[in-house]
């Protein structure tokens, strides 16, 4: 790709990308929760034992909490420093696709994917959230580039050198989110197959050194923490990966019409305004298809062969698996952007790619930056900002900061710089009160006690009461939505 090209694809990518990328406050339960991990690593100094609430929290390898943790390095702790990975990601993978696209067919195809890509509004919007999928996109892209650089070396040092690369991105995405990182080989296999069959080998799928490299990168810190902790195996092995692909135990919409519901409009609708050149690259496809038979024209198409199979095989198992999440097709995003960029290079008429598509790449560029910032000064009930904002406006200095709301929810922990005393497990109800409710009430009866904030979820009279029966003075104040505040001064 040219270089100018390639630079301004980028800059563009790292526009729409930061661009109100920090504005919303974090939403309960996922983004919190991965924030509140990194910022417990950054506190407390220990990068392979996550831990949250002061817990060991062993459900994902730490690499996107590392990630996180850096953002916040250079930004802070706030929700800048906390997307500022996201963002990176998603140019990353936004210049990995261009790459994709030429390495798959021509230069012009490779612009008008990366192009695709960066302004669709379901890949912006998944880049402005903090989970592991964003991440794991950009090793899954990467894996397949690398792939396809392999299969058009000129030598075999070079395809081998990039098949070790393939290997390196299956083992940085092992180490992001596990055995989904490994998605993309049920599509390289059987194309790698189909190719060898037709007397184009291509490089050796495997070897020892990409081998070593990706259980190097993708699997050393389980052994590590294993060693130290001679059950965590089991629980990897059973919670993390047999239960999640057998069971329903971790409630994510398991009912069989949910792969339709939650997939589908993603990978019909999620590359927005670009869908506007469908209807025309289909009726040339199905046109081409006709004339020379679909058997014929696919085998002559090896490239169109493998996106059906890096869409469809990944998607089948996604929708057989008993946990589905809007997010876990976004690695799949790339084949619509692929397939879509093939047919505008094919049409475009002269060296360019034409009007219409620079039209619709600035339009989309555009309202992409326009959602972020508006979705971003939109209230949201997920949003865990506001609380904070309200408790630390009733604050005096030095106050302490309590909380009496459901235990999965983290914005507190994080916005409070772990601050938080939890009052109990469940919403207060009636006259019972939770033994850690009444221990924080014998810590409010000291003489020389701090001022204190109390977030209280719904009902706050339990907690009232107790004070009420204690004879310790405290003033209601307005808090955010279902939350009220009671704010207790110093002894």
């Amino acid at each position: 790709m040219r270089v100018g090209a390639f630079l301004a694809l980028a800059a563009l990518a790292v526009v729409i990308g930061l661009a109100f990328q920090g504005t919303r406050g974090l939403y309960e339960s996922s983004e919190t929760r991965y924030a509140e991990c990194a910022r417990e690593m950054m506190a407390g100094g220990d990068w392979l034992q996550p831990t949250l609430r002061g817990q060991p929290h062993w459900t994902k390898p730490p690499l996107t909490y590392w990630a996180i943790a850096g953002g916040m390095r250079l930004l802070g702790r706030n929700e800048w420093g906390a997307r500022l990975y996201g963002a990176a990601a998603f140019v990353l993978a936004t210049v990995g696709v261009a790459l994709l696209g030429r390495a798959l067919w021509d230069e012009r195809a490779g612009l008008a994917a990366g192009l695709i890509y960066a302004t669709s509004p379901f890949v912006l919007g998944a880049a402005n959230v903090v989970t592991t999928d964003v991440l794991l996109t950009l090793w899954e892209v990467l894996a397949v580039l690398a792939y396809w650089r392999a299969r058009r070396a000129a030598t075999p040092r070079g395809a081998g050198v990039w098949m070790v690369a393939m290997w390196v991105a299956f083992g940085l995405g092992f180490f992001t989110k596990e055995p989904p990182a490994l998605l993309p080989l049920v599509a390289i296999i059987p194309l790698h197959v189909w190719m060898r069959r037709r007397g184009r080998p291509g490089p050796r799928l495997v070897s020892l050194a990409g081998l070593a490299l990706f259980v190097a990168l993708g699997l050393w810190w389980y052994a590590v923490v294993a060693l130290g902790h001679p059950r965590l195996m089991d629980y990897f092995l059973g919670d993390e990966v047999l239960d999640r692909l057998t069971t329903n135990r971790f409630g994510r919409n398991p009912e069989w019409y949910m792969p339709f519901a939650l997939y589908l409009p993603p990978l019909a609708f999620g590359i927005g305004l670009w869908i506007v050149f469908w209807p025309g690259l289909l009726w040339r496809v199905v046109g081409e298809g006709r004339l020379q038979g679909l058997k014929r024209w696919l085998a002559d198409r090896p490239e169109t062969v493998f996106l059906v199979l890096w869409l469809l095989l990944p998607l089948l198992i996604l929708s057989v698996v008993p946990s589905h999440l809007p997010l876990y097709v976004l690695p799949l995003m790339a084949v619509p952007a692929l397939a879509t960029a093939r047919g505008l290079a094919c049409r475009a008429a002269g060296p360019g790619l034409g009007r219409a598509v620079w039209a619709i790449a600035l339009t989309s560029a555009v309202l992409g930056i326009v959602g972020k910032g508006v979705l971003g000064r939109l209230p949201n009930r997920h949003d865990s900002r506001p609380l904070a904002v309200a408790m630390l406006a009733q604050a005096e200095p030095g106050a302490r900061f309590a909380v009496a709301d459901r235990p999965e929810k983290y914005g507190l922990d994080f916005y409070l710089d772990g601050r938080v005393t939890r009052l109990a497990s469940r919403q207060p109800r009636g006259d019972v009160f939770d033994d850690d409710v009444a221990g924080l009430v014998r810590t409010l009866g000291t003489p020389d006690r701090s001022a204190w904030v109390i977030a209280i979820e719904a009902d706050a009279a339990p907690v009232t009461d107790a004070l009420d029966h204690a004879g310790i003075p405290y003033v209601r104040a307005p808090g955010w939505r279902k939350y009220g505040l009671v704010v207790i001064p110093p002894g």
